[in-house]
């Protein structure tokens, strides 16, 4: 038997998992450390890898470093929140606006047109 921990007790468990460890170069081992915490709460607690990444980037006190590849696909939503994305545009020669690259408007990831996150790394900011 599981349970779903609330958003509050998620963040709390983050906060203390990078204040205990500082970085952590993938988001499993970031998972593990918070389910860590978590089940100092409630040993039936668990989170998923998706919800997790999703509270991480939007909850204010965490850096994030993504690293990219390119692909062929163009970008809807946010690949890392799932927030809407803004566009950044430019003028090219002939005076036309040019889309160039996508940001995020609630975690302000940031990417080319043709970039897809591969790799994330966390680290505690501290503000």
């Amino acid at each position: 038997m599981y349970k779903i921990p609330k958003e509050e007790e998620i963040r709390k468990a983050i906060y203390k998992a990078l204040k205990r460890h500082g970085s952590f170069d993938s988001l499993n081992k970031l998972r593990e450390g918070i389910l860590e915490e978590l089940k100092k709460m409630n040993e039936f607690y668990t989170i998923s890898l998706k919800r997790a990444r999703i509270l991480i980037a939007r909850s204010g006190f965490v850096r994030l470093e993504v690293k990219k590849k390119h692909t062929k696909k163009k970008i809807k939503k946010c690949p890392v929140c799932g927030g809407k994305l803004s566009e950044i545009k430019n003028l090219n020669l002939y005076g036309e606006e040019v889309v160039i690259a996508y940001k995020c408007q609630l975690c302000n990831y940031r990417s080319k047109i043709y970039e897809m996150p591969v790799r994330y790394a966390f680290h505690f900011a501290r503000y």
